[in-house]
């Protein structure tokens, strides 16, 4: 199973592999964490790992994201900078 919080980033993981996910439905359940999944094949999702690994080819993850999303992407690149902040003062 693949959770997510915002439904367009299952649907951008469906339509990057729609070849392996054709079958797979994503699936709303209203009220828990993590309310979109699609629930996948552990040999398909390891297909799916090694493709993302070889296309990976940034070192900042936030930074892609602002670049790749824009300003539609703005509420969940600030998400991710405050738990980046959170882990740092742990780490310090």
């Amino acid at each position: 199973m693949v959770r997510a919080r915002v439904r367009s980033h299952l649907e951008a993981l469906k339509q990057r592999f729609s070849d392996l996910l054709a079958e797979c439905e994503i699936k709303e359940f209203t009220g828990m964490d993590y309310a979109f999944r699609i629930f996948v094949p552990k040999s398909i999702w390891s297909k799916m790992l090694v493709g993302l690994n070889e296309e990976m080819d940034y070192d900042n993850f936030k930074s892609e994201v602002a670049r790749h999303q824009g300003h539609d992407g703005a509420d969940y690149e600030h998400s991710l900078h405050e738990v980046w902040s959170v882990m740092n003062r742990l780490q310090k």
